[in-house]
Parts: structure tokens; sequence; C-alpha cells
């Protein structure tokens, strides 16, 4: 079962950065307007996706000049957002975003898109990184779906816009 996982997965992350090589670019760019202004770069991590937070903040290599946002009005039009919720339906996250989107903060999103949502949460983010987990990897001998690893996809995701964040504040 490992071994059909880890296959699965190595083709998840292959996906996911063919897919989202562009929007991690302008992901980090979004972010290092703040960076290299006079704005802080805030994390918001919705349920399991708080353990990006903890990694931006306490990991061995954290995000420099990174914040845990715990209250939208945190937050103003100098700063920018990184939100991190398991799919884009995500209703705590897509309220956050409105209310982001009210007090013009740009923000980015790393999450599941869930296909001909009504409303989500990507459809108000200056750049979405989807992390194509929206279901189980694996089937199950009735048919349902289960390896659901959307916080390793969008700690992929965050490790690489974190990498090409540092990239572009280390050439300014």
């Amino acid at each position: 079962m490992l071994k059909m996982f880890t296959t699965q997965l190595t083709g998840l992350f292959s996906r996911v950065h063919s897919k989202e090589e562009l929007a991690i670019e302008d992901a980090a760019r979004l972010l290092a307007q703040a960076a290299v202004g006079d704005g802080k770069i805030y994390i918001k991590g919705f349920d399991e996706m708080h353990g990006i937070v903890s990694e931006a903040l306490f990991g061995e290599e954290t995000m420099k000049d990174a914040h845990e946002l715990t209250d939208s009005q945190m937050a103003d039009s100098a700063d920018r957002v990184l939100l991190i919720t398991r799919r884009s339906t995500d209703e705590a996250a897509i309220a956050l975003a409105k209310q982001l989107n009210e007090k013009d903060v740009p923000f980015a999103v790393i999450c599941g898109t869930v296909k001909d949502a009504e409303e989500d949460v990507v459809s108000m983010a200056e750049v979405s990184l989807n992390t194509q987990v929206v279901k189980g990897l694996l089937p199950d001998e009735s048919g349902a779906r289960f390896g659901f690893p959307s916080l390793m996809a969008a700690l992929y995701l965050y490790h690489g816009v974190k990498f090409t964040l540092d990239e572009m504040v280390e050439e300014y």
C-alpha cells in the first residue's frame, strides 16, 4: 500500500510542479512586495494547514519577516497574505478573503481547487496555487478513495514559494 501511495505522491508532486510553476513565481513576487517595502507578510493556515504556519515561523528555515495572521484587522494594504486551506470552498477561508478584499489587502492562496464551485477563495485571490488534491489518491475495495495528502502538497508549494521569494529578496 505504501509503495502505491509513494508512486501517487511522486506523480502528484510532478503534476503540481509543472502546472503551478508560474503561479509559484507570481505568489513569491506578491509576497516580495511586502518584504522589500513597508509591509509585512502574514500567513494563515486553516485546520491542518496550520502546519505550514508552524513551518514558516518555527521551522529550520523560517520565512523572513513572516507573521501569523490571527485577525484580518492586523493587515493593511501595504501587507501581503498567504492563505492555505484544504479546498477552495472552505467557508472560513472565503470569509477571510472577503475581509481582506474589503481592506484592499492582496493575498495568495494555496488550496485544492474545487471545479464549478459557486463561491470559492480562488476567485478572490491575486494568485492561487492548486494542490491538485480534492480527493484521496488511492482506491479501496469499495471504490471509495483514501490517502488525502493535502498538507504535503501544500507544503511542497509553500517551499516553492519560499525558495523563490528568498531568491527575489536576495537579488533586490
